[in-house]
């Protein structure tokens, strides 16, 4: 009874839910995440308003501390006032969202039309040593709105204080207090600076921008690179698994048969001893009727993890080279390593697999970079690429430390390994990708300093290379 009253009032609950929410609380909206772009803007905008506030306060401050002429100190008021208020209306129409650009150029046209009116109520010719007050507009325009929009001020900024200056000088607009003898080369000189000052904070913003730029390229480069290093790695972890589990099934089915051969000769010559009892013989025909069971359990391990056939596609070595060496050139370029690829386009094309042939020199050159890690003086690797008797040769050099005499013959040798934590696999896996492909991979030590691998396969069939 309790039970079916608290699940009907739980059913009353769930069904009265949304008219009391709707009638108490609407729903809120998830608001969606802001971008980075709208952060940078934002950010912007900020530092943007923070200048302007901060250079009206500044002014004002100064004009009541310093200015005695009432008269000039009252425009200098009036027009520090007029560019703090106007802030507002800013704010109220970025909030708008519309004709952003649009609203940035009537800001920064505003700010220099306000600080003309305030060297104009300074005196204007006579306030030439006053005109640096312009080169805010400029600097604070170069770096929080574009370059083009700091060069429109600078020039807006000239343009204006000139104009103010020929009309005082044509008698069309009065002078609140004389000029100094020397002002026109005051306002020159002052000119001269503003002019280098806004056109250089231009030409570094764009610098800026440029370099911004570029990195946020690289940066997506580099992401490239390494989801193809992490693309290329899982595939090497899954060839070295199969690789490996190959490797173990034979070796242990080839141990365990000869094993069992020789269990088998036993039973013969066991079986065959004159006045063996029948019970006997009936023993040794069970125990050899579970050794062939045994030998047959091992061919169909043997059979469930074979060494995978490659798929055979005519491969072009050039193209392989290249992709090694974008996939690693932001990791080399990280340890100051130089990577010089010399692989013609004109080689004979090899019957193979691409990514697999991508594994080994990738492999390679990984191998050379942990080699030369760290190392002091010259660190490169080179991946050449050659035709020898027809084959298609593709070597890689470092001008590391070289291959230890005693490692030389044991390279390829499955879970041998001269690196500390190492699996001893890569090279193993290699030389049976190369060797799958009817190729060889040998390692020797340079004459000067330094290993070298050399990769050499055969040449695709000529039906093959009709097919690119």
């Amino acid at each position: 009874m309790l039970d079916s009253l608290s699940s009907g009032s739980a059913a009353l609950l769930r069904s009265a839910e949304p008219s009391l929410q709707s009638e108490a609380t609407p729903a809120k909206t998830p608001v969606p995440p802001m971008s980075q772009a709208a952060r940078r803007r934002r950010r912007r905008q900020r530092q943007e308003f923070a200048a302007r506030i901060t250079v009206a306060i500044l002014i004002l401050l100064f004009n009541e501390l310093v200015i005695p002429n009432l008269e000039t100190a009252s425009i200098i008021r009036l027009t520090g006032l007029i560019a703090l208020v106007l802030n507002g209306p800013y704010y109220l129409a970025l909030r708008t969202g519309r004709w952003m650009r649009g609203q940035a150029y009537i800001r920064m046209l505003v700010d220099v039309a306000l600080l003309t009116a305030g060297l104009y109520g300074a005196g204007g010719l006579a306030a030439a040593q006053y005109i640096a007050v312009y080169m805010v507009v400029p600097v604070y325009a170069a770096f929080v709105f574009s370059s083009r929009a700091s060069a429109v001020a600078t020039m807006f900024a000239t343009v204006s204080y000139l104009t103010i200056v020929v009309l005082q000088t044509a008698g069309l607009l009065g002078f609140t207090h004389p000029p100094a003898g020397d002002a026109a080369v005051v306002a020159a000189f002052n000119l001269l600076v503003l002019n280098i000052v806004g056109w250089l904070a231009a030409l570094l913003a764009e610098a800026y921008r440029a370099g911004r730029h570029r990195l946020t390229a690289l940066n997506v480069e580099l992401e490239r690179a390494h989801d193809e290093s992490l693309r290329m790695n899982s595939q090497i972890q899954r060839a070295a698994r199969r690789y490996v589990l190959g490797e173990v099934v034979a070796g242990v089915t080839h141990e365990v048969r000869n094993a069992l051969q020789g269990a088998f000769g036993h039973l013969w010559l066991a079986s065959r001893k004159p006045g063996m009892p029948p019970e006997a013989l009936e023993h040794l025909k069970q125990v050899e009727g579970a050794c062939e069971d045994a030998m047959r359990i091992l061919r169909n391990t043997l059979d469930l993890a074979p060494r995978p056939e490659p798929d055979r596609q005519p491969v072009v070595l050039a193209e392989v080279a290249r992709h090694v060496a974008e996939v690693k050139s932001f990791d080399l370029r990280r340890d100051g390593i130089t990577l010089r690829v010399d692989v013609p386009e004109t080689l004979p094309l090899v019957r193979g697999a691409a990514f697999q042939l991508e594994q080994v020199v990738l492999n390679l050159v990984v191998n050379a970079q942990d080699e030369l890690r760290g190392r002091p003086g010259r660190r490169e690797i080179a991946i050449l690429g050659t035709a020898e008797a027809g084959h298609a040769v593709l070597e890689v050099h470092d001008s590391g430390p070289g291959i230890a005499p005693a490692a030389l013959g044991r390279l390829f040798e499955p879970f041998y390994t001269t690196k500390p934590g190492g699996a001893g696999l890569g090279l193993a896996i290699s030389a049976g990708i190369v060797d799958a492909f009817g190729g060889k991979l040998t390692a020797d030590n340079r004459r000067r300093a330094g290993a070298i691998f050399r990769l050499e396969l055969p040449p695709a069939p000529p039906e093959d290379s009709s097919i690119i």
